[in-house]
């Protein structure tokens, strides 16, 4: 009789929700090319800003833009895009006068209105050490290219 009812536990316990399967299906898969800070105290030209790269063209603009002053464009990826499969997404926050600020895309799905981008924005706790530099926190990934329209959403201010 134990053996019969920790079985029944198991199976009830074990089995999983269709609800995450279900919110699983709207997600765009991403994969990060590069997140960290630039260092050029807006040199690059680049203000706060959401956007998305879609050619060879527009990647190699940005790519020198980057290279300006920062090394940051070192971690971007090495190997070869097509852009007639895929594009970057990109978040640039505003430029700051610490370290310790961060923005990061933490989701991307798909919407009857097209794709929406949740990303968020952290500051420093104020008993966290920072240094006196300029920096623009920033995050771009990787997608499958989609022809519906890109929305950005920044969690932050939905709360």
């Amino acid at each position: 009789m134990r053996i019969s009812i920790s079985i029944f536990l198991l199976l009830l316990l074990g089995c999983k929700s269709t609800n995450t399967n279900t919110l699983k299906l709207n997600e765009v898969s991403f994969k990060t090319v590069s997140k960290g800070v630039l260092f050029g105290n807006g040199i690059e030209g680049i203000p706060k800003s959401n956007f998305t790269i879609n050619n060879a063209k527009e990647w190699e603009t940005f790519l020198k833009k980057t290279a300006l002053s920062n090394k940051a464009n070192t971690n971007f990826l090495k190997e070869s895009i097509d852009f007639s499969k895929q594009l970057f997404v990109c978040v640039f926050d505003n430029i700051r006068n610490t370290s310790g600020f961060k923005i990061e895309i933490e989701n991307i799905f798909i919407k009857k209105s097209g794709l929406k981008t949740i990303y968020t924005t952290s500051k420093p706790s104020a008993t966290e050490r920072v240094n006196m530099v300029v920096t623009q926190p920033y995050h771009i990934v990787l997608i499958d290219k989609q022809e519906e329209p890109i929305t950005f959403i920044n969690k932050d201010n939905l709360q």
